[in-house]
């Protein structure tokens, strides 16, 4: 009995130390490990981060944003739009070349370095499975705050039709060490999901002009079974002087395509004035266009072979406007919205469905910049495409 006792201090003896030793060399493993992968707490205590999220990203301003340089040190202007000269008695859309809309990127960054040294900063903002990381990297000097703008942008976007909820993942590093992470939660809107005003009244209108696509396939068919109508069998814009004929002929091709008016305008979300617009396939494909569908449509047409077409905007309605040469004042406006009218109410009328949409359209068009010319908004496509705002 005494032998057994004896057995068992001797391995106790032997075993406790090795038991404590294996515990200790765990801890200074994890220990090791976290170290590893930390910043000091002194780096995390010098660099003071804020970052601003928008609610709701729009594919049209998000690749409008990501087109554009948005660290660029050039200011920011408005758009102007048009306004009503008392002397020509007549709305006047100004030239505005270098003029760019003033919109907030979907992350806004600010960055404080409170060290005395300099140090570099990785800013990164990504929505996974919609978007590539946007990485930005910057110096801070000792003591300097700067700010970053970054718009997440991916295709994938644009093929979108419904809104859909999110996320936004934002990290921040310094020497390769994550010092900041974080998620944010965003709504993803519709492709077709048009922001009329974002922060202020119709501060996003012109990017209605996105909506213009002048290279879609389907328009490119529109306009060659518009050409078959005319005697020359010939769509070249300005360098025939006969422009109304070839605005007639286009009009009757999308007649011929029986399209027709619909009103439809329906979306689902808590930022700005919004509003569905159908992108001009859709239209012709579906056979339906409300007012602003029908002006997007026939602006696609006239850009595409070259004319200079206008996106008219007065209360509760929109309709379209095509200059009648390059830079002039002389410009006729059509209601798209007659575009399904019957024959047999141009039979009764002994009016044409074109003629009678030109006289609506110059009548709305000259009652609504006599009336209440600040009521009256102008798009101007060529205008829009020197701005930065191209077809989706």
């Amino acid at each position: 009995m005494r032998k057994h006792w004896f057995f068992i201090v001797i391995i106790t003896f032997f075993t406790i130390p090795g038991f404590f030793n294996t515990f200790t060399a765990q801890q200074i493993q994890v220990s090791s490990l976290i170290n590893q992968n930390s910043l000091p707490t002194e780096i995390f205590s010098n660099v003071d981060i804020s970052v601003n999220v928008e609610k709701e990203l729009f594919p049209v301003i998000a690749k409008y944003l990501s087109e554009r340089n948005e660290n660029s040190d050039e200011k920011r202007q408005t758009t102007p739009g048009i306004y009503y000269d008392k002397v020509l008695k007549r709305a006047v859309i100004p030239s505005t070349n270098n003029a760019y809309l003033n919109l907030p990127s979907i992350v806004t960054w600010k960055i404080h370095n409170k060290d005395n040294n300099p140090i570099q900063v990785s800013i990164t903002s990504e929505i996974p499975e919609w978007t590539q990381p946007v990485i930005s990297t910057i110096v801070l000097e000792a003591n300097e705050s700067k700010e970053v703008n970054q718009t997440p942008f991916g295709i994938r976007l644009l093929n979108n039709y419904s809104t859909i909820p999110s996320i936004l993942l934002l990290q921040v590093k310094v020497d390769n060490k994550v010092i900041f992470e974080e998620t944010r939660d965003i709504k993803i809107r519709s492709a077709d999901d048009m922001i009329w005003s974002l922060h202020s009244p119709w501060d996003t209108e012109s990017l209605i002009a996105a909506w213009v696509t002048p290279k879609n396939d389907v328009v490119e068919q529109i306009l060659s079974n518009a050409k078959e109508k005319l005697w020359s069998r010939s769509l070249s814009g300005y360098q025939n002087p006969d422009v109304i004929s070839q605005v007639k002929a286009i009009f009757n091709a999308v007649r011929n395509a029986k399209v027709s008016y619909v009103n439809s305008s329906v979306n689902f979300g808590t930022v700005g004035l919004t509003q569905r617009v159908r992108l001009p396939q859709e239209s012709i494909l579906q056979k339906s266009a409300n007012c602003i569908d029908g002006a997007v449509l026939f602006a696609s047409l006239f850009e595409n072979i070259g004319l200079e077409p206008l996106i008219v905007l007065i209360p509760d309605h929109a309709f379209v406007g095509v200059r009648l040469a390059p830079g002039s004042s002389k410009t006729l406006f059509i209601e798209t919205t007659l575009i399904g009218r019957r024959v047999l109410t141009s039979i009764l009328t002994l009016e044409s469905t074109f003629d009678a949409a030109v006289r609506e359209g110059n009548a709305k068009y000259n009652n609504a910049i006599t009336t209440n010319p600040s009521s009256v908004h102008i798009i101007d496509v060529k205008k829009a495409r020197e701005n930065g705002i191209y077809p989706l």
